[in-house]
């Protein structure tokens, strides 16, 4: 029972993380939206640094979470295990890229 709540807990953190992502992906979208339009002389802020401290608050949660998975490895399972790295390693290779 403890171990299934676990999975329950784990599968719910990584669904929000992923959300979060989601979200500072569209903000990154957005801001470059701005940058475009500024080359037509609209208003641009161009601060970049709370964009930049989305990003890193959100890959400082993402190894805090993948390090919570890798603890529970066992609870979790081979199969669940495996998938859950999968969707971490999407997490990170899109923030990256983007």
């Amino acid at each position: 029972a403890a171990s299934q709540e676990l999975t329950t807990l784990i599968l719910e953190a990584v669904k929000e993380l992923e959300a979060a992502k989601q979200q500072v992906l569209k903000r990154i979208q957005i801001w470059k939206r701005q940058q475009q339009l500024a080359g037509n002389g609209a208003i641009f802020e161009e601060n970049l640094a709370p964009l930049q401290k989305r990003c890193e608050n959100l890959v400082e949660v993402y190894f805090q979470l993948q390090q919570q998975v890798m603890a529970a490895s066992t609870e979790l399972g081979p199969e669940l295990l495996a998938r859950l790295l999968e969707r971490f390693n999407e997490v990170l290779s899109s923030l990256v890229k983007r």
